[in-house]
């Protein structure tokens, strides 16, 4: 592990040098440093909520889920708005056994946005570990159907990336849009 010892940070600018780093070796999936230098990072700026958000990555991915769910309630209470937050604080609850939970912050968010598939995959999800198979399977069609409005994303995408001449990115793009069409 890399020994990060910064003497005291007192400006942002560091702690978006950190911070930057941290990015770096998360990138990497090497969350140990990521850890070390997020850290540094929120010593320097404790309200530096991009950076308490990648701690509770960094947690959420090393096993750590009730210190990343910690994190990310603070988070959602100051920015409810952020998505990514609400989803991995579901993935948390999920992980963490919390399925009462989990579902009401599943349907808090369904109220607001009905077509993110994931969320009805994370209904599924609590469904199963309840052992509710029916209500697991009206989950699972309906992130289903959700879908399948992503066929239009990966053709939109494939063809943005053949004008712009990158034919490995259209070609991936591609493939995943056939993949979902033959599907439906």
């Amino acid at each position: 592990m890399l020994c990060a010892c910064f003497a005291g940070c007192a400006d942002r600018k560091a702690a978006g040098n950190l911070y930057i780093k941290a990015l770096e070796y998360y990138d990497k999936k090497d969350f140990d440093n990521s850890s070390v230098f997020i850290n540094q990072c929120l010593k320097c700026d404790k309200s530096f909520y991009q950076a308490q958000f990648l701690k509770a990555k960094i947690n959420f991915f090393q096993s750590r889920y009730d210190e990343a769910e910690e994190i990310l309630y603070d988070l959602a209470r100051k920015h409810s708005e952020n998505y990514d937050i609400q989803t991995y604080l579901i993935q948390c609850l999920i992980f963490n056994g919390k399925y009462d939970k989990a579902t009401q912050k599943i349907e808090e968010m369904l109220r607001q946005n009905r077509g993110d598939w994931r969320l009805y995959y994370y209904a599924s999800l609590v469904a199963a570990k309840k052992g509710e198979i029916e209500l697991r399977m009206q989950m699972l069609g309906a992130a289903e159907k959700a879908l399948g409005s992503s066929a239009k994303v990966y053709s939109d995408l494939a063809f943005l990336w053949e004008c712009l001449g990158v034919a490995q990115k259209s070609q991936e793009y591609g493939e995943k849009r056939d993949a979902i069409a033959n599907k439906n």
